[in-house]
């Protein structure tokens, strides 16, 4: 039968890798440019990461906008300085980041599937089975959302795998500048293949550790290349410090709570060292917080991976020099948990501890299962098993055509693009208040200055989080207060020109539930005083409106003395 299961020689097979991946970009960038089932352009579409680590860069086309904003001072502290040169290039050409950050996944996404190829061919040395298991790490890459979401995190799983390719090969000429690009960028992943670098120079049967003149010299070039390459970002962003404890991340609602924005702990309220987004040392292919149930397909997703390893150690006779085959199942897992460890014991000094494996391991363990069945198709075509290859062959062909037809890039876009216009209209140095999950949008959509917003309310530094957590209360406090001194001193001392909300808010005192997940305590004393009676903003909304959708933005100096400013 002429199917893909007959594509034998090298050529076919790659293309039709390329081929397949080709129409996920086209599928993707028509949901990043267009309002789905139209052709209308869509301005607003950012990724929901990228608010983030965009929230600053309104100040590569203007030095001077956002001075002194809190959210993007640290935003931009904490994007390494290579990542905010590749935009700030961008940005020299014409492309504006929210447009760069959208066509920057179509790069990343083509050098994952020449890696994946790559890697690929040298674990299986089979064309169909090549094909098979670089078709499902492009199958998870595509549904997982870091490579588009256009921030540090993107870079992890292409530069990883010309790593890999570069380790398998032997070559230090790719392996060093990978690693050293993966130090500017995203540290934990580079720190993860020097150490597999490290146990590569080990040999077994017999084993030995060589100590020769290239052992010394390439670890010593990659662990130089990754620390020159870490220190900048690990200075820029000293000023936030202390970091958390676990001890006291644990003891904060956003943290310590099963409904917290940035929880590391289980349903169960207790921290979940294997099935954890922030904590666990499995990859989170499950989301560990939809169900107790997680950790086991996700135990499974991984069982390929360790039988292959367990296997490599047992059968393989390696010495350094020689070409490693499975055992960088064992190197990836050996160091990746080492790291994992290291990174438990300083939490939160040294990144996230799940860094440190679900960046590495998620894209092996998806390697292991596509070679495992790649190589039991392949065999059962030389065998001439045609009802088993009939089946398997087109249950997986099934499952990856439907694979790379349905890209998930994490794709957000404003209720209310009116109100996103309205605001990037106003004079720079506009500071918008208020309480809404709109205001997520506004730093990297419009520039203007947010004063505080639950997206940007990333815990870990408490020289960040300790004045926005105060920025959150007092605005909720402002837009539920019956007393007018409490709003006036909100727009005094903050210097607050724009306050936002939802109509929902205005009209029946509801507030946003996701800013429950940060500082709950200060939402339920809002709620209460919305419940007992109007708050002055409420009563005085109609006659200080700017914009009425689903976002209302108030002149707030009107609110507080009743006369206009000139926004």
């Amino acid at each position: 039968m002429t199917t893909m299961f007959q594509l034998s020689d090298e050529r076919s097979s790659r293309n039709l890798l390329y081929a397949l991946t080709a129409v996920t970009a086209l599928i993707y960038t028509y949901l990043a440019f267009f309002e789905p089932g139209t052709l209308t352009y869509a301005p607003f579409t950012i990724q929901d990461d990228a608010r983030q680590f965009l929230a600053w860069m309104s100040r590569l086309g203007d030095s001077a906008a956002m001075q002194g904003d809190l959210i993007a001072d640290y935003w931009q502290s904490v994007c390494p300085p290579f990542y905010r040169a590749i935009y700030g290039a961008a940005e020299a050409v014409g492309l504006t980041p929210t447009v760069f950050a959208r066509l920057l996944p179509l790069a990343l996404l083509a050098l994952s599937a020449w890696m994946a190829w790559r890697v690929a061919m040298l674990m299986t040395k089979r064309p169909l089975a090549a094909f098979v298991a670089a078709a499902f790490v492009i199958g998870f890459v595509i549904h997982e959302d870091s490579i588009y979401s256009a921030t540090p995190r993107a870079f992890s799983t292409p530069l990883f795998l010309v790593f890999l390719d570069g380790l398998l090969r032997g070559r230090a000429w790719t392996m060093i500048p990978a690693l050293f690009v993966l130090g500017l960028l995203y540290p934990s992943t580079a720190i993860v293949g020097v150490t597999m670098i490290g146990l590569s120079r080990i040999g077994w049967r017999p084993f030995r550790i060589d100590f020769d003149l290239r052992s010394w010299l390439l670890g010593g070039l990659a662990a130089g290349a990754v620390v020159l390459a870490a220190l900048p970002l690990a200075d820029s962003a000293d000023r936030w410090e202390p970091s958390l404890t676990v001890s006291e991340a644990l003891a904060m609602p956003n943290l310590g709570t099963p409904e917290g924005r940035s929880t590391i702990v289980g349903l169960d309220g207790d921290i979940d060292y294997l099935c954890s987004a922030r904590m666990g040392v499995l990859p989170e292919i499950v989301p560990c917080w939809s169900t107790r149930w997680a950790v086991v397909p996700n135990i499974l997703l991984l069982l390929p991976m360790l039988l292959l390893a367990w296997d490599a150690v047992r059968r393989t006779r390696y010495q350094p020099d020689e070409e490693p085959g499975d055992l960088v199942y064992v190197w990836a897992i050996l160091a990746g948990v080492a790291w994992f460890l290291a990174a438990l014991a300083v939490a939160f000094s040294l990144h996230l501890p799940s860094r440190f494996t679900q960046r590495t391991l998620s894209i092996l363990e998806f390697l292991a299962i596509g070679q495992m069945l790649g190589l039991l198709l392949d065999r059962w075509a030389g065998e001439g098993r045609r009802k088993g290859l009939a089946i398997v062959g087109g249950l997986t062909g099934l499952f990856l055509l439907a694979a790379f037809a349905t890209p998930l890039p994490g794709f957000n876009r404003p209720s209310d693009p009116d109100a996103i216009r309205r605001v990037a209209a106003m004079p720079q140095g506009t500071m918008i208040g208020g309480v809404s999950d709109q205001l997520d949008f506004i730093p990297a959509l419009t520039g203007r200055e947010a004063l505080a917003t639950i997206e940007h309310s990333i815990p870990y530094h408490t020289g960040y989080f300790g004045p926005l957590q105060q920025r959150l209360e007092v605005s909720l406090a402002a837009v539920s207060a019956p007393d007018p001194a409490v709003l006036a001193d909100y727009v005094s001392r903050f210097r607050v020109d724009v306050i936002a909300v939802d109509r929902t808010l205005v009209e029946s005192g509801e507030l946003p539930d996701r800013w429950a997940t940060v500082v709950p305590r200060a939402v339920g004393e809002a709620r209460a005083m919305l419940a007992r009676q109007p708050s002055v903003l409420q009563q005085r909304a109609a006659g200080c409106t700017l914009h009425r959708g689903e976002l209302v933005l108030l002149d707030a100096r009107c609110l507080v003395t009743g006369s206009r400013n000139p926004i």
